[in-house]
């Protein structure tokens, strides 16, 4: 959310805008560290039995069991899932920065591009395998996942729309929508890890139904709390936007921290 739309407030007087620019820089800083850890883990866990076609190592993992014997259509849809994860995970954060839109817009414009078609295979990947791979068991579930969805092709789409509109200020809402969706099961693996870290106990079924909700509404209630603030909001807004992003940024490390313990360390490099 780096100077999406705060230095546009800067016009009206400078209270809050400071607060709200500090809060977005650790917000930036922590969810930069967070996600090299993410693709850290998968390309670590996924890549090599992914790219050597040994896809019965994915049941490994103690939480997870992708591979289906026989089932092939299934088993592309995962490993084209989980291969093209690492590439939106760590894109996307580089559409963050903006000094590369200042000093290489062609590398912005092309990187995101690809993000935007590799996160329509990521959803569709996800479609299949949620509603066509195996039987519907639990709905809710299901639907906390395709609204995911929906809301990443949504958004997409915007994000694609006003970009070759050249309407810059839009396109850059829309495509902060789309990260922040796209990366609704990072925020599920981080918001489960700073769970069992604070508890020491796994979350029940309906506490793991409002984690999956959450993981994506949560961020986008925030980032339009930040865009509010940042373009219309007083002070009192801009503290607030400030104050919120400071809680989320202490809940993702928080999150983080517990999921370099258990998916790094314990199903990565095998230590209890």
């Amino acid at each position: 959310m780096t100077n999406v739309s705060v230095t546009r407030a800067g016009s009206r007087g400078n209270d809050g805008i400071g607060a709200l620019k500090a809060a977005t820089t650790i917000w930036f800083g922590v969810m930069v560290i967070s996600q090299w850890l993410f693709v850290y883990y998968i390309a670590a866990f996924y890549a090599e039995p992914t790219l050597s076609g040994q896809f019965a190592a994915w049941n490994e993992h103690p939480f997870l069991s992708p591979f289906v014997r026989g089932d092939i259509i299934g088993n592309l849809a995962f490993a084209t899932h989980v291969m093209l994860a690492i590439f939106i995970t760590f894109g996307g954060t580089l559409q963050l920065i903006p000094q590369l839109r200042a000093t290489a817009p062609w590398l912005h414009r092309w990187n995101g591009r690809l993000f935007i078609l590799f996160s329509l295979a990521v959803t569709l990947a996800g479609f299949y395998m949620v509603w066509l791979r195996e039987p519907v068991t639990d709905i809710s579930a299901e639907l906390a996942i395709s609204i995911n969805g929906a809301l990443i092709l949504l958004f997409a789409a915007l994000a694609w729309r006003e970009g070759i509109k050249r309407s810059i200020v839009s396109h850059r809402r829309w495509a902060l929508r789309a990260l922040l969706a796209v990366n609704g099961v990072f925020f599920l693996r981080l918001v489960f890890s700073g769970w069992l870290v604070l508890t020491q106990r796994e979350p029940d079924v309906m506490q793991f139904r409002v984690f999956e909700y959450a993981s994506y509404l949560v961020p986008l209630l925030v980032l339009q709390l930040y865009l509010y603030s940042s373009e219309r909001g007083g002070t009192a807004m801009r503290y607030l936007a400030a104050m919120a992003l400071y809680l989320v940024s202490a809940a993702m490390c928080i999150g983080a921290f517990g999921f370099s313990m258990i998916f790094v360390r314990l199903i990565v490099f095998g230590q209890s």
